[in-house]
């Protein structure tokens, strides 16, 4: 246990919370983005329009 508390990882410790709360707000970000309509998509409809003849 008294590895984790070694000045020398402070730097360590810093980085994995960083990393994690960069994960973490990345995430968050993406959940709240509002879905994409695939019929907006000028391909699809291309696509769509193809097969209805």
């Amino acid at each position: 246990m008294d590895i984790l508390l070694e000045p020398k990882y402070y730097v360590l410790h810093i980085a994995i919370f960083l990393i994690a709360t960069g994960l973490i707000a990345t995430l968050i970000h993406e959940m709240r983005k509002p879905k994409k309509d695939p019929n907006d998509d000028p391909d699809t409809k291309r696509m769509n329009d193809m097969l209805k003849d």
